[in-house]
């Protein structure tokens, strides 16, 4: 046991989480642990309350992942236990659980167990994703290629398979899942889940000890490989040339590859010709930022984890109001459910619409209350599609370069705002309320069957939101 060590690490990990979370979050939920011990293997935390240990564990898994690759830490283990615990009972439970810790240590990378995956990534099944118009296509793909694993003469090109979007839209979620899912498909599949950070330490080690050929075999080695965020690559020459070699000997001979980044190929700047051809090989999705519908039932399912039980019920109005609040990303979506359910907790009272907004206000730092202004919803949209806010509020015309972009912004305004369709028809011009309703169904429709529209809809409500 070493507590200054236990401090050393710690204070190391920080500076790299500092960098990488929000002032608000890392000063709520990271500045109030304190390092308790390390033996080696594990550092312990202790948190001020059970409520600061889920929220770290469930929230901050891959924030914390990340920063341990980023600091070099990648062996470390953490373990989150709760405030009111003694030395001497922490000592019990590392003694418990220190046989099992040095045995997954010892492991080998590539494994069939699942501690091949990051610490706090349990929860990332694809049992548990939940589907909406935005992630229908890259879920499908998932699941076909859990499916089709091991079958020959598969009609679809899934390899690799390459998907994109924002951070916090289930990126790495739909990628671990798809990684349990191969495991359950065969016992002796040797599988790797790196991220580009991690081999980038890997790869200088190996440089200094001049057996980069050693490593590159390791990764020829498996069976499935998941390569998580790859866009710090474009500033990486060597690896780059590494990461090629590999990808290219695993495709040659029919290993199953996931690749995930912040865009898409084409748009990775900095990335090799050939290994941007190499991404493209086989299909290509994106994750784009959930609709109302699926927010809704993402919280609704979130409700249902063991962390939750025993606390009071959601009304349905205080769903809404985070469905409404958290449009970027499934990760703030569940983080502001979380913190809702936690305030309530703290002050021992039922979950309200004025406690959600105690607890938005303590997330964002801004007013819940103040609405979008119908005026900023329809210039933003104006200017997106290239036309003057006159034509779009005034101008009688079927054409379609005005048609569509007066329909979107009603959509906007029913999406951001309670304005009724008699209102919204009395701001463009006079329109009946029921044309509003069939120009809104219309943009729904559209949204779902046209990609690049979608995501011109997406981006709107993310930048008046």
């Amino acid at each position: 046991m070493n507590q200054h060590e236990a401090q050393n690490l710690w204070d190391r990990l920080c500076r790299t989480l500092v960098q990488r979370l929000q002032d608000r979050t890392y000063q709520d939920w990271v500045l109030p642990c304190v390092p308790i011990t390390y033996d080696g293997v594990t550092l312990w935390l202790r948190t001020p309350s059970d409520s600061v240990k889920i929220w770290i564990e469930q929230q901050l898994a891959e924030d914390l992942h990340d920063a341990l690759v980023h600091a070099g830490l990648s062996d470390l283990k953490l373990a989150f236990t709760i405030g009111d615990a003694k030395p001497n009972h922490v000592n019990k439970v590392f003694e418990k659980n220190s046989n099992q810790a040095s045995q997954s240590a010892l492991q080998s990378t590539f494994s069939n167990d699942l501690s091949v995956f990051p610490q706090g990534f349990d929860r990332y099944t694809l049992e548990n994703f939940i589907v909406g118009p935005n992630s229908k296509l890259a879920f499908s793909a998932a699941n076909g290629i859990v499916e089709n694993y091991g079958h020959a003469g598969s009609s679809y090109n899934m390899n690799p398979l390459f998907i994109y979007g924002a951070t916090g839209l289930g990126k790495t979620h739909l990628m671990v899942g798809i990684g349990k899912g191969l495991m359950t498909c065969s016992s002796q599949l040797r599988l790797a889940y790196l991220k580009v950070d991690s081999f980038f330490h890997e790869l200088t080690g190996a440089i200094r000890s001049k057996n980069t050929e050693s490593l590159r075999q390791r990764y020829q080695f498996v069976d499935a490989l998941l390569l998580d965020d790859i866009q710090p690559l474009r500033k990486m020459e060597r690896t780059q040339e590494e990461i090629f070699y590999i990808l290219e000997y695993l495709l040659q001979h029919g290993k199953q590859i996931i690749i995930t980044s912040d865009n898409s190929p084409d748009r990775l700047e900095g990335l090799h010709d050939r290994l941007i051809t190499r991404c493209k090989w086989g299909l290509i999705v994106d994750l784009q930022p959930p609709d109302y519908e699926t927010r809704f039932a993402i919280l609704k399912k979130k409700l249902e984890d063991p962390v939750f039980r025993g606390y009071p019920s959601v009304p349905e109005e205080v769903l809404s109001f985070i469905a409404n609040k958290a449009k970027a990303s499934v990760r703030d979506l569940e983080g502001l459910l979380t913190r809702v359910m936690f305030q309530a907790s703290f002050m021992n009272t039922d979950v309200t619409i004025n406690i959600a907004h105690e607890a938005y206000r303590g997330m964002t730092g801004e007013d819940p209350t103040a609405s979008v202004s119908l005026e900023r919803i329809c210039k933003t949209t104006a200017e997106s599609f290239g036309i003057t806010f006159n034509d779009l509020m005034k101008k009688k015309s079927r054409q379609q370069e005005i048609l569509l972009p007066r329909q979107t912004a009603m959509y906007l305004i029913r999406e951001l705002t309670p304005t009724s369709y008699m209102e919204i028809g009395r701001l463009f011009n006079n329109m009946h309320h029921s044309t509003v309703m069939n120009s809104i169904s219309s943009v729904k429709a559209r949204i779902q069957k046209d990609p690049d529209f979608n995501k011109v809809v997406h981006s709107l409500l993310n930048s008046i939101a």
